[in-house]
Order: C-alpha cells, then sequence, then structure tokens
C-alpha cells in the first residue's frame, strides 16, 4: 500500500471519530512509511475522493462504517462536492462488510444502524437526481422510513417537492389534489370494484388527465397500480389517453424498480397479460425498443397471453404501421415498388418490403389492380423474399396474417404452385407453414383441389405431415377425389388445346 492511501486512511479516520484512529495515525506515520510520506507531502497535489471513503482498508474493514461518519457526513458530502464527484445509489448500496462477514452490510445498513438515514435522505445530497433518490429511500425497511419522516413510509413531501421543484417538474400528488383526488382514490380506481371511470372524471373536470407520473406513483410498499388487475383491465384505455396526450411509457418506465417490489413488466407476467404490454400500437415507431422490452421477458414467462411466437405477430404487425404509412399501394407505378426497401438508410436489420407488410395484404386488391394496369403480375417465387427484422419470407408473413387465400390467388394467377417445400418450411421457431395454417383453423385452404392438379402425389405426401388432431379440419378422401378431378380436367384441356397455325411455305 502507497503512502499516499495511509495518509488518506489516517485522515478519514480522525475525520469520523473512527475508534482506531490511533492506529491508522500511527500506522501512516510509521518508520517504514515515513519515507513515502514524505514524498507525497512533497507532491501536494492529493486531495481526498469519493473512492477513498469508500475503500477497504488492508484488513478488509470499510473506515465509514462507524456513527462518526454520520455525524460528519456534512463535512465529507461537502469535501466529495468539491472534488467535484457526489454520492450515488451504487455508493449506499455498496457492501461495506468483510468478505468473511455472516451478515451482508451495505451503507445503507450502516446510516439506519448509526442514525444516518436523515443525511442521506436530504436536499443537498440529491438535487436534480430525484429518481434516484427514490429508488433508494425504499431500500430502506418500512419501519426506519416510518420512524424517519413520520409518512406512513413515504417520503417528506417538502423535500420531494423541494427536489422535482429543481427538476422543473410537479409533484404529482399536488397534481392530483388540485383535482379533487387522493393518492388513496388513485389506487382505489384499480382495485376490484374500483371506479376508473369517476377518476377520470375528476381528473378531466379540472382539465387534467390520468397522466404517467400519477401511474406510476409507488405506495408505501414501492408498488404502482399495476400490481392490481384493474389497471391491466384499463391497459389499453389507459396507453390510448397517454398518446393523445403526447405520452407513452417508455422500456424505461417497465424496467424502473422500486426498492425490492418487482417492475412492471414482471407485474404484467405475473397477472398473465404481456400481451398488452406489447400490442402493437403500443410500439409504432418504436421498433428497437419493442425488441430491447422483450428481451427483458422471461423464458417462462412466454406462455400463455404471449409466447414467442405471438411477440413475432406483434411486432410485425408494430413493423408493418410503422413502415405502411409510407407506402400507398393505390398509386405503385409497378411490380419494382413493391421490393424497394423501405429502410434503406438504416445501418442494421433485414430488408423491410412493401410486399411484406401487412398493410400490402389489406390492400390486396387496389395494389393487384394497379400490377394489372401496369403489366406487372406476381408469383410464388416473389413471396419466397424476406422481409422485416425478424427475417420471415412474405409467404410465410402472409400466412400468420391470416392472407393465405391471397397467396393462392396469385398462385393461380401466375401458374406457379405453392410446393410441397413451401408448406413444410419454418419459422425461426420452428413452425411449419402448414402447421400455422392448422392453428389459424385454415388447413382446408392448404388442401384446394386446383392448387395440386397434376400434383395430387405431393398432396398426399403433404397430408403425411398433418398432425393427427389438426385432420378434422379436411375430408381428404373428398379433396383427393377432387384433386384428381382437377388433374383430369387440366390434362383434357392441354390435350385439345389448338395448336397455332402454321402456314405452308409459299402459300398466299
Amino acid at each position: 500500500m502507497s503512502g499516499e492511501r495511509y495518509i488518506k486512511q489516517a485522515l478519514i479516520a480522525s475525520m469520523v471519530d473512527h475508534p482506531d484512529q490511533e492506529k491508522y495515525r500511527t500506522r501512516a506515520f510509521s518508520g517504514e512509511n515515513l519515507e513515502k510520506v514524505v514524498e507525497v507531502l512533497a507532491e501536494q497535489k492529493n486531495k481526498l475522493t469519493k473512492a477513498d471513503f469508500l475503500a477497504p482498508d488492508d484488513e478488509g474493514r470499510y473506515i465509514i462504517d462507524t456513527p462518526g461518519f454520520w455525524k460528519n457526513f456534512s463535512k465529507i458530502l461537502d469535501i466529495v462536492t468539491k472534488a467535484g464527484d457526489k454520492f450515488t445509489f451504487d455508493d449506499f448500496t455498496k457492501s461495506v462488510a468483510r468478505d468473511d462477514a455472516r451478515e451482508p452490510r451495505d451503507l445503507l445498513d450502516s446510516a439506519r444502524a448509526n442514525g444516518g438515514l436523515a443525511k442521506i435522505f436530504a436536499a443537498d445530497v440529491w438535487t436534480g437526481r430525484y429518481d434516484e433518490m427514490e429508488r433508494l429511500w425504499y431500500r430502506v425497511p418500512v419501519p426506519s422510513r416510518r420512524d424517519l419522516f413520520k409518512n406512513d413510509g413515504l417520503l417528506d413531501p417538502s423535500l420531494k417537492r423541494t427536489l422535482l421543484a429543481a427538476e422543473g417538474k410537479q409533484m404529482p400528488e399536488d397534481g392530483l389534489s388540485a383535482a379533487g383526488v387522493t393518492t388513496g382514490d388513485l389506487f382505489a380506481a384499480f382495485r376490484e370494484r374500483g371506479n376508473y371511470e369517476e377518476l377520470n372524471r375528476k381528473l378531466a373536470q379540472n382539465n387534467d388527465y390520468l397522466r404517467k407520473d400519477y401511474l406510476l406513483l409507488p405506495d408505501s410498499s414501492g408498488d404502482t397500480v399495476f400490481y392490481y388487475q384493474g389497471a391491466w383491465d384499463k391497459f389499453a384505455d389507459i396507453t390510448k389517453n397517454l398518446a393523445a396526450h403526447g405520452e407513452r411509457f417508455e422500456v424505461a418506465d417497465y424496467l424502473r424498480q422500486v426498492g425490492r417490489q418487482p417492475n412492471i413488466l414482471t407485474r404484467a407476467a405475473e397477472r398473465k397479460t404481456l400481451d398488452k404490454v406489447f400490442a402493437a400500437d403500443n410500439w409504432v415507431d418504436r421498433l428497437p425498443e419493442m425488441l430491447e422490452l422483450w428481451g427483458q421477458v422471461r423464458e417462462g414467462w412466454k406462455t400463455s397471453t404471449m409466447t414467442a411466437r405471438d411477440f413475432d405477430n406483434s411486432y410485425a404487425e408494430a413493423e408493418s404501421k410503422t413502415y405502411g404509412k409510407l407506402v400507398d399501394f393505390t398509386a405503385i407505378h409497378g411490380k419494382q415498388d413493391l421490393f424497394t426497401p423501405l429502410n434503406a438508410t438504416q445501418s442494421a436489420g433485414a430488408p423491410v418490403l412493401p410486399l411484406g407488410l401487412k398493410s400490402f395484404w389489406d390492400n390486396y386488391a387496389e395494389a393487384d389492380k394497379r400490377l394489372s394496369e401496369t403489366g406487372g403480375k406476381l408469383s410464388i417465387t416473389d413471396l419466397r423474399q424476406n422481409s422485416g427484422f425478424l427475417g420471415s419470407t412474405v409467404l410465410m408473413s402472409a400466412v400468420k396474417f391470416g392472407q393465405f387465400e391471397k397467396v393462392v390467388d396469385i398462385s393461380r394467377k401466375s401458374g406457379e404452385p405453392v410446393t410441397l417445400d413451401d408448406f413444410l418450411s419454418k419459422d425461426r421457431h420452428g413452425n411449419t407453414l402448414l402447421n400455422i395454417l392448422a392453428d389459424r383453423n385454415q388447413l382446408s385452404l392448404a388442401f384446394s383441389p386446383d392448387l395440386w392438379a397434376g400434383r395430387v402425389g405431393d398432396m398426399k405426401t403433404l397430408w403425411t405431415h398433418v398432425r393427427i388432431n389438426d385432420r378434422a379440419q379436411v375430408d381428404f378422401p373428398q379433396a383427393e377425389v377432387a384433386a384428381k378431378q382437377a388433374t383430369l380436367k387440366m390434362q383434357a384441356k392441354d390435350k385439345f388445346k389448338l395448336k397455332p397455325n402454321r402456314q405452308t411455305p409459299g402459300a398466299g
């Protein structure tokens, strides 16, 4: 250890009235360290920093874990501030226990044990950082919180109001109060038999609305209104109302954890309402954020209302709504317009083709009309191209959008069949196109007889891949007979097709 560090520890020990401060002074100025001390003093450039206060000594003990540290905290805060630093959430939750300690202990525990909580939760420590302070506050056990501010475990209102005002913000409780609503009324509106409509009525009468700040207010335990099922029952209305006022839930809002209570994303999983969180309308123009939040969803949550496949479908819809507004399918100039990437300026991600959007299939009749007018025609080969961030083929996306009938129309008009390999192709989760059709109760479309004219053998092979539980959707013997009849008609048509006249040489 350097002489510089010994000097700093001796200074800190004296500053915090450490019971072993004499030991630290003796060590700093012992004969073996004296030469190093002289060198340090000669430099005269060293200052005490936050890191010095938070560092352990040679035995792994923390000098600041003592009553004197908290008694002299204002002096220490001044030193740290003058050094251009500040105490943070991570500092106060940093372990100050020796590695061999039986019980975990952080600086916040030290404050509780030594009467220092009031020193931590003060305006001069957290100006400009209210959110960070609030998260730390809820790490304090409820009994200690109640003892400090006598406010049922909540922060002192004057402290909260002062800090938020310094950031140019209104304290949410004041906004509610102006409408004649208490925080109790807010939470009660989402409990069983709560009056959500009455809450909105009172806010509207005061030219206000159910703001995000209100919805994210923590109660004394650190939970928000999203602890209650009622909040998820109204979630679509809540997000619609926020959007109308230019607000929306960000990824950070879903992941923000107050104290040790679960965050909102976890509450959604508990309530089996992840499908509401990942509804496509919530993420239009925010596709990277949608993927970022999905990345925080645990594997065990991807069941029931929001499986990985459900997310893909919702993402594809959000992607379509994001890019679809860039295309007027009634005014395309030709087939090439459907293959021009809409995200060409993006540095990452697969090309998003107009042809791969849900909005294309929703406007298929108009687009097909324009193609006919411009001499264009789509083929099944066109539909095998990949489009969108998730890398699905256009064909696969069409099936997931419930648009296979239009795929069949393209097949008939182009004369190009949907092949056995197409039906057995898989999405990124290993689901075949055939099984996705079955899941949508559209399996009968896959066995339309005219699709298999001349290919009855392939049709029979495809049938062997149909899951037993799905076979009731199709009367296969009848479909097979009809396919054979379609084959005979096709062969007869080809046999009696008139050949073009050929003129005899020299005739005419």
